[in-house]
């Protein structure tokens, strides 16, 4: 089979959930998979993180891969002519231009747009997405809650196939007991010899970052590690000069180094509004880290009973239980031990696995 996989995405943005997923798949199908592989993309993928770290054969690009990136580009249909027939999966929703020999994949990661942007934004966003949907043979919702959303906001069709497979998690995380010398000259480069919660992911409204700022303004002896990009002007405001030396930002980091920030971390802190999946709430877990986090969309789905899911954005819940797993070592074990356990069947193989069984499904119905 022949494969032709869009890395829109690797332009778009620098890093992120999605982009992960993009990577993991692309390195499955490269060194997993029989089938052609080929690429299409844009020449700033490069400022991507997760793209930095994708090895493709220069064999495996497009005769007219490599354009110069615009705004455009992400709306502007990919040119391409092929006799052959062949699957093409987007990794954000752009169109090929008159190739009527292939079946489309899209990937659904979530209705974020729907709920929050502002109606301009959303306006632009959903004719990429629903124009992408309608195209689509095959349809995968990367959680039960996206699948609902779906339902929700897009009209479907009775001959589209619609499969949900979950996002996986890394092997490289994983829970550390004893720390190597290299290991704690990390934390005391970084400053990270004192108790910490971690915060990873974006910042924008939905997400609550401003909630995390709040939180340790009454949590005197914690520090804070954000993983993301770095503060914004109008974030430094509302940090004091205590609050910003209690504060770490980490940008660009490994497997390996958020791994290390995870397993020794009180908690990850995850006060979002909505997921439509939640990887970092299973980077977390693998790693022995516990998760406290509100319970909505996806969030419960993801976590199930391993994580302390709170009903409401209370400060004082929040601080409860940062405080409890400081304080009793046998609460905090029982956390950590059903993460680990609720982790163990996330995983990419998996997803990518099932992903390449849906591609072979969808392609065999010509």
């Amino acid at each position: 089979m022949k494969i032709i996989l869009d890395n829109i995405i690797y332009s778009k943005v620098n890093q992120g959930g999605v982009s992960n997923y993009w990577f993991e798949l692309s390195k499955y199908l490269l060194h997993q998979s029989e089938d052609e592989v080929f690429f299409h993309e844009e020449s700033n993928v490069f400022d991507n993180f997760h793209r930095q770290q994708l090895e493709i054969p220069t064999d495996a690009f497009l005769s007219n891969a490599k354009g110069k990136f615009s705004i455009l580009s992400r709306v502007k249909p990919i040119k391409y002519e092929s006799e052959d027939f062949f699957l093409y999966h987007s990794s954000y929703y752009r169109a090929l231009k008159g190739v009527p020999n292939h079946r489309e994949v899209t990937t659904i990661h979530d209705f974020t747009h729907n709920y929050f942007s502002p109606p301009h934004k959303r306006f632009v966003h959903n004719q990429l997405k629903f124009s992408a949907i309608k195209r689509s043979k095959g349809l995968i919702c990367v959680s039960q809650n996206t699948y609902n959303d779906l339902r929700k906001f897009c009209p479907v069709r009775s001959d589209q196939k619609i499969e949900i497979i979950h996002n996986g998690v890394s092997d490289d995380y994983f829970p550390i007991k004893n720390y190597s010398d290299l290991e704690l000259e990390f934390f005391r480069e970084n400053k990270l010899e004192e108790n910490y919660v971690i915060y990873v992911g974006t910042r924008t409204n939905y997400k609550n970052f401003n909630f995390v700022f709040e939180l340790l303004k009454v949590s005197k002896n914690i520090k804070l590690v954000v993983v993301g990009n770095q503060l914004t002007a109008a974030e430094r405001k509302l940090f004091s000069d205590d609050l910003l030396r209690r504060t770490v930002i980490f940008t660009g980091i490994t497997n390996v180094e958020l791994n290390l920030l995870y397993s020794n971390a009180i908690a990850l802190v995850y006060p979002s509004s909505y997921e439509g999946f939640g990887i970092p709430i299973l980077e977390a877990m693998r790693a022995g880290c516990p998760v406290i986090a509100l319970d909505n969309s996806s969030i419960s789905e993801v976590a199930g009973n391993a994580g302390i899911l709170l009903k409401q954005l209370e400060i004082a819940e929040f601080k409860e239980n940062i405080e409890n797993l400081q304080d009793n070592a046998s609460f905090r074990a029982e956390i950590i031990g059903k993460g680990i356990e609720h982790s163990k069947p996330f995983s990419w193989e998996k997803c990518c696995q099932e992903t390449h069984n849906f591609y072979k499904e969808i392609a065999s119905e010509l």
